[in-house]
């Protein structure tokens, strides 16, 4: 594999989102050479001792093996390369750890288990992920069927503070290229005629590759649950810049955002620097 190849960390517990999620990754980078590193995250029952717990782990190595040999197979005419590990440390150390000695370049994550899928937008580990480590992560609803993404949504409060790297991924990668970009810009009566937004929005201009269109919209639209409905039917993807923390929190916290109250199918991608 080329030194110019993506290299994706997939974080699975091998349950029916996780492979999803993987599945989707995989196939929306077909095209591109990309590590992908399968992590699992090994946490034995309090309950099990002894033999029992060595037998877990032998179980869970040879499941992680199992589904290194699949995902290679899954692979074969793509130039891709699929390594397995595995870790007994907390999840949010063990990838953050991961991300800096591979230098990765983007999270994999499910979503959302299934049997939490009508409550939540995100599960606990995955809203954690993507706010506590500062590298771009791709959360996949387990309903999510791959297809190439051809419009992407970005909501986008101005009173964060962003620059060109946090919008590197969209421009790097080739999975983008010639894709719409429609960017909801949200005032707020702090950042409304701000001269300071000029300048944050011409970083979009940068994206050659990308059709960016803006729209504005009133907060109270952005979070009206019609809204996020009719989203489902017109976009492929929900883009989010990690720094936009009003924008998670309203969007995507797993226990008072809007998702928790409409059902998503969309892919989401956060974006950091």
């Amino acid at each position: 594999m080329e030194e110019n190849a993506m290299n994706v960390l997939l974080l699975s517990d091998f349950s029916k989102v996780g492979i999803n999620a993987i599945h989707y990754a995989m196939d929306l980078l077909q095209d591109q050479q990309a590590n992908f590193y399968l992590l699992n995250i090994y946490d034995p029952d309090p309950e099990c001792i002894d033999n029992c717990a060595e037998d877990e782990k032998a179980m869970t190595l040879a499941t992680l093996e199992e589904r290194v040999q699949k995902l290679q197979q899954r692979s074969e005419n793509r130039p891709h390369k699929v390594t397995g590990h595995y870790s007994e440390e907390k999840l949010v150390n063990a990838a953050r750890e991961f991300v800096k000695k591979h230098r990765i370049d983007l999270i994999v994550m499910g979503a959302v288990g299934h049997e939490q899928r009508h409550s939540t937008i995100l599960g606990k580990h995955t809203f954690e992920i993507m706010s506590k480590i500062k590298c771009n992560t791709l959360a996949v609803a387990h309903e999510s069927e791959f297809k190439k993404p051809e419009r992407l949504l970005m909501p986008l409060d101005y009173n964060a503070s962003f620059g060109s790297k946090n919008i590197r991924f969209l421009k790097d990668s080739e999975v983008f290229k010639g894709k719409h970009l429609d960017i909801w810009e949200i005032p707020s009566v702090e950042n409304f005629g701000d001269d300071r937004n000029i300048g944050k929005k011409e970083i979009f201009s940068r994206l050659k590759n990308i059709r960016v269109n803006f729209s504005t919209f009133v907060e109270s639209s952005v979070y009206d649950k019609t809204t996020w409905a009719d989203v489902q039917n017109k976009f492929d993807h929900i883009v989010i810049l990690g720094k936009n923390i009003r924008i998670c929190d309203l969007l995507l916290h797993n226990k008072d955002g809007l998702y928790a109250k409409v059902p998503n199918q969309l892919p989401i991608l956060v974006l950091h620097d």
